[in-house]
């Protein structure tokens, strides 16, 4: 998904909750703010993070 914003040239992304383990953006790897890209698309994270992430818990959770 990040590679896709990056190729599209979104100007913006806000995202409620992080994802450190296989995250492309702040984590794993920081793809839209790599600095060999052309593009780098602002970036706001951690907006309502605990309600989001409850809910990728739950969601997931529900899927095992």
């Amino acid at each position: 998904c990040a590679g896709a914003l990056v190729l599209a040239r979104v100007s913006r992304v806000v995202f409620g909750a992080w994802e450190p383990k296989t995250g492309a953006v702040g984590s794993l790897w920081d793809v839209v703010r790599d600095q060999r890209l052309s593009h780098r698309p602002h970036v706001r994270g951690g907006v309502l993070e605990t309600q989001c992430a409850q809910l990728m818990e739950d969601f997931f959770r529900s899927r095992r």
